[in-house]
């Protein structure tokens, strides 16, 4: 039975420990452009920490670097489900929709952050530049 506690404890540190070095991973991955390495991180990254947003914001951008705006979308969104007030997830979000050919998603991101952003703010400035 100590052996089987022991055993236990260990395995869970060791899932612990390797859980948050694939996020650490992941960035060092899109940080050094080997973007498909990082998404493989990614997705291990979200099965053990599945409401993390910063990996979901990191997924997207790997995929938007690789040209998979549908795709990048698609993560952006979920991680806008966790974080709606993001200013950042906002701006990427009515980039990709801009990128999609969808200019009513576009205009909704706009609106957003004319709501978030108390004074004037970048992500609204650069999201608007896009329709220029």
């Amino acid at each position: 039975m100590k052996y089987f506690i022991i055993l236990t404890l260990f395995l869970n540190s060791s899932h612990s420990w390797s859980a948050s070095n694939f996020y650490d991973n992941a960035l060092k991955n899109f940080d050094e452009t080997k973007y498909k390495t990082a998404i493989k991180y990614l997705e291990k990254e979200i099965v053990f920490n599945p409401k993390s947003s910063d990996s979901f914001i990191l997924l997207g951008k790997s995929y938007e670097r690789l040209d998979d705006l549908n795709t990048a979308h698609k993560y952006y969104n979920i991680a806008f489900t966790l974080v709606p007030h993001s200013l950042e997830l906002n701006f990427l979000l009515g980039k990709t929709a801009y990128g999609l050919g969808n200019i009513e998603d576009y205009a909704e991101f706009i609106s957003n952050l004319e709501i978030l952003c108390e004074n004037d703010c970048e992500e609204i400035d650069n999201l608007k530049l896009l329709a220029e």
